[in-house]
């Protein structure tokens, strides 16, 4: 007589998955806030947040929502600087405001990747976990200023993930998200060519959502386009000067930092230039099997792949006259964060972590990435007691300099009509 196979109670397991989100969403919060302990006790205005966002916002109002930083628009970061002012919100409160601004969209985009990323339930676990517990040298976290990387996340997920139920209540806010995203920063431009990739792929299904699929490359190849005309007339990409020299030996440098410096930790910077370039070899072998092992219906492995290599030759293209400066420990988050999350989940939705060895393996490594932040990268404080503002000029009808993080930089307010 055959045994009746045990049917899944599918309230239980809404419930375990649920459960296992808040864990995941618990750790990213750990980590963010062992990274940056001031930003949760004493939130203050960051680099271009209270320079160029807050201060344009307060000075020259929604207009400002359309002006550019480096080339490029920050669509995000200035809207909720123009809405805090738009609310009467005062100066030394706003940085609250910039710090519940900041967790909202990582909570969007830990939401996304749980919803989007392919996979077993561990694979979506430890996708949302990588988002924050990447060990990065120069992590500045929890401000409007460097909101822009995770939000580019949702658009590899947008163009890459699961679709999402088809709604139109969905597919609205998708888009809404979809258009922060581009918006914020220059990453749609960066991303473009995985957006026609995806195009090509939903219009070779031909299926019955061919047209409503095709939504989200069309406006991240359009971003694109405005991007690009943006950048073209700011002048200049560059952020070193020099002619691009591709045998400078700091390229090789930087690839392998990039390939290695998340697995091997801070030693990694004694190692001889001979054993990097062994490194960067067995890496590139290694990106090549992991290519080549996204086999089957899925194509998200090598969508993040390609994702991470285009991230990373931007970064090459932008530093082309100085790639000595492409270090993890200077200027981490701007050059190896997005590439170092995309192959770690190109890693997890390759080999989907379905059996308990590979889960165990995912585990180790997301431990020694813990030790890492905790031991290497460390905290990065900015202030242990906080800002007090005296802002009476402005009722005089006087401009004010008010020093914001990092040390040296100011934010100009005008006077008020």
């Amino acid at each position: 007589m055959a045994t009746a196979t045990p049917q899944q109670n599918p309230v239980a397991t809404k419930r375990s998955e649920s459960l296992l989100f808040v864990i995941a969403i618990a750790l990213s919060l750990a980590a963010l806030g062992f990274r940056r302990p001031d930003a949760f006790t004493m939130p203050w205005f960051y680099g271009e947040e209270g320079r160029d966002f807050f201060a344009d916002a307060y000075n020259t109002g929604w207009a400002s929502l359309f002006n550019t930083a480096n080339g490029y628009f920050h669509l995000y970061p200035r809207l909720m600087a123009n809405l805090g002012v738009g609310l009467g919100v005062p100066v030394e409160r706003m940085p609250w405001v910039n710090l519940i601004a900041a967790l909202l969209i990582y909570f969007v985009v830990w939401r996304t990747a749980w919803k989007r990323f392919p996979g077993s339930l561990a694979a979506r676990f430890f996708a949302v976990a990588a988002i924050t517990l990447v060990p990065l040298g120069n992590e500045i976290w929890m401000n409007q200023t460097n909101v822009q990387w995770p939000l580019s996340l949702l658009i590899v997920l947008s163009l890459s993930g699961r679709r999402p139920r088809p709604t139109r209540v969905n597919s609205v806010v998708q888009l809404v998200v979809l258009c922060l995203a581009c918006f914020t920063g220059p990453y749609a431009l960066v991303l473009a060519p995985l957006a026609a990739w995806s195009a090509w792929v939903h219009w070779r299904e031909r299926n019955e959502r061919g047209l409503e699929a095709l939504a989200a490359p069309a406006m991240v190849l359009a971003a694109a386009l405005i991007v690009s005309l943006s950048l073209s007339s700011h002048g200049s990409v560059q952020r070193t000067d020099g002619a691009f020299d591709p045998f400078n030996p700091g390229f090789v440098q930087a690839a392998f930092f990039q390939l290695w410096f998340a697995m091997i930790g801070k030693g990694i910077h004694t190692m001889s230039l001979g054993a990097q370039c062994a490194g960067l070899a067995i890496g590139i072998a290694l990106l090549i099997a992991l290519w080549r092992q996204a086999s089957g219906p899925s194509v998200f492995t090598r969508m993040a792949l390609f994702a991470a290599g285009l991230q990373f030759a931007a970064v090459l293209v932008s530093y082309r006259g100085q790639p000595e400066f492409l270090s993890p420990y200077y200027a981490g988050i701007r050059n190896f964060y997005l590439p170092a999350v995309l192959v770690a989940w190109a890693a997890l939705s390759a080999f989907e972590l379905k059996g308990l060895r590979s889960t165990a393996l995912a585990a180790t490594l997301m431990l020694w990435w813990c030790a890492q932040t905790a031991f290497f990268a460390g905290q990065q404080r900015f202030r242990d007691t906080p800002v007090s503002v005296d802002l009476t000029p402005l009722k005089r009808g006087e401009a004010v300099e008010v020093p914001i993080d990092p040390q040296g930089w100011t934010m100009r307010l005008e006077p008020r009509p």
